[in-house]
């Protein structure tokens, strides 16, 4: 069985801010599981807008580093402005993930489990990974 510290599971914009703060402690043997920024990639309505302020909707990393201010200063994205459409957000997602360079496992976590000294997951292929925190980032696709 595989073991690691923290196993994070969902890609998205909440489980690549935790990624990325994780990452910063140095020793820490931390795994991604799901596909980056898929769900807004394939459930958000073609054209939308954030509504949530530009201060509101960086993706938070430990010191304000990858901010969408630096993304569009590095990118050239001097077009990109208020309201952001979804697309730019699922780029600069996407930008963010290279950024923390954690890769990330698309295989999809099936079950978690309470197991001495952690928990045991059970992914899709059937390989087991034992990991003493989880984080779940998952999203709101599983209540719909």
């Amino acid at each position: 069985m595989d073991k690691c510290d923290v196993v994070i599971v969902g890609a998205g914009p909440y489980g690549l801010s935790a990624a990325a703060h994780l990452r910063e402690l140095k020793g820490l043997d931390v795994r991604l599981f799901g596909e980056p920024m898929s769900f807004w990639e394939r459930h958000m309505p073609k054209g939308m807008i954030l509504r949530s302020p530009w201060a509101g909707s960086h993706i938070a990393d430990p010191e304000n580093r990858l901010t969408l201010d630096v993304y569009r200063m590095v990118n050239g994205n001097h077009h990109l402005a208020y309201p952001i459409p979804s697309t730019n957000f699922i780029k600069y997602g996407h930008w963010f993930h290279e950024q923390i360079a954690l890769p990330a496992d698309r295989r999809k976590v099936l079950r978690t489990e309470v197991a001495p000294n952690g928990y045991r997951l059970i992914l899709e292929d059937g390989d087991t990974i034992h990991a003493r925190r989880v984080v779940i980032a998952g999203g709101i696709q599983p209540f719909a």
